[in-house]
């Protein structure tokens, strides 16, 4: 097994890193993207591991194609000393040593803990068991925590959604949280087919049916995906993605958003948190209340008449 690591500047965006990684899709066993220490300013950290040794003039070609496809300017021209390549023992279990960083923890109600915990859950929480080596989302990012955190206080408020819908759903933990806390059908939607997968093998390592009254998973186009319009409206919409798509959603959001329903918009820093606010109450949706957790901010609104 081999591991490239290779390390990008902070001024690229999340969406251009993700796609940067997705270059190497076809033949990396899997990869990681991620800021340091989830700070905005930090340099990002792209990460692939590989069953058989990589051709690094190979490596180069794919992420300049994938630079040019998407103009990812910053990483245009990527250089061979930049690929730091290492080996990995046969000795050593690589995916279990991607998870001795994953340590449980507890947000709220929820235990969060990898696939390799066999510990104890603690009393009166409701347990997230993660695949951690593969998960787009492990709940340690702050939006993650801030959208837990209000899907906790609409509980504590009496809310109990009929229906609810997961928009960008990533490694599932929001879509997975809902159905246990509340047990009412959830719609998990993303437009990457790995998203589904990853969400699929999770629902089942949580003791969660896919099928409509339970959890059910969609590779779409956002608001534009067929089960999205069949199964409207819903009482609560999650959607913790990116301030641009947030906002761009609006819209969409709102109209299959049931009177008196809420939504939890996430992914944005707070300083992009007045532009997503100015969008939905431009819908007419009411503001609720916000968490701010270190430079990410979640959003908790409400269609209200």
């Amino acid at each position: 097994m081999h591991k490239i690591r290779l390390e990008l500047s902070s001024q690229i965006d999340e969406v251009a890193a993700c796609k940067l990684a997705e270059g190497l899709v076809n033949i990396a066993v899997s990869s990681t993207t991620m800021r340091a220490e989830h700070k905005n300013n930090s340099p990002w950290a792209i990460e692939w591991f590989f069953q058989d040794k990589p051709n690094p003039a190979d490596i180069i070609a794919r992420l300049s194609l994938q630079s040019a496809a998407y103009n990812i300017s910053a990483a245009a021209e990527i250089k061979p000393e930049q690929l730091e390549i290492e080996e990995i023992s046969d000795d050593i279990n690589w995916l279990e040593e991607s998870y001795q960083g994953f340590v449980p923890f507890t947000i709220g109600s929820f235990f969060i803990h990898g696939s390799d915990y066999d510990g104890d859950v603690p009393e009166q929480q409701i347990p997230l068991r993660l695949d951690a080596a593969t998960a787009f989302g492990s709940g340690e990012h702050e939006t993650t925590k801030g959208c837990l955190s209000g899907m906790i206080d609409l509980k504590a408020k009496g809310i109990c959604p009929w229906n609810i819908l997961d928009m960008g759903t990533g490694s599932g933990i929001l879509a997975m949280a809902a159905w246990k806390f509340w047990k009412s059908p959830v719609l998990a939607v993303d437009n990457d087919p790995e998203s589904i997968r990853v969400t699929e093998r999770h629902a089942g390592m949580n003791g969660i049916n896919l099928n409509a009254s339970c959890l059910s998973t969609a590779v779409g186009d956002g608001f534009h995906t067929p089960l999205v319009g069949k199964n409207k409206p819903y009482e609560l919409i999650l959607a913790n993605i990116l301030a641009g798509p947030v906002i761009e959603m609006a819209p969409y959001l709102v109209e299959v958003l049931d009177d008196n329903g809420y939504c939890v918009l996430s992914g944005m820093l707070i300083q992009q948190s007045d532009l997503v606010l100015s969008a939905y109450e431009g819908e007419g949706l009411t503001y609720r209340t916000r968490y701010d957790i270190g430079e990410w901010t979640t959003l908790v609104m409400q269609k209200a008449f």
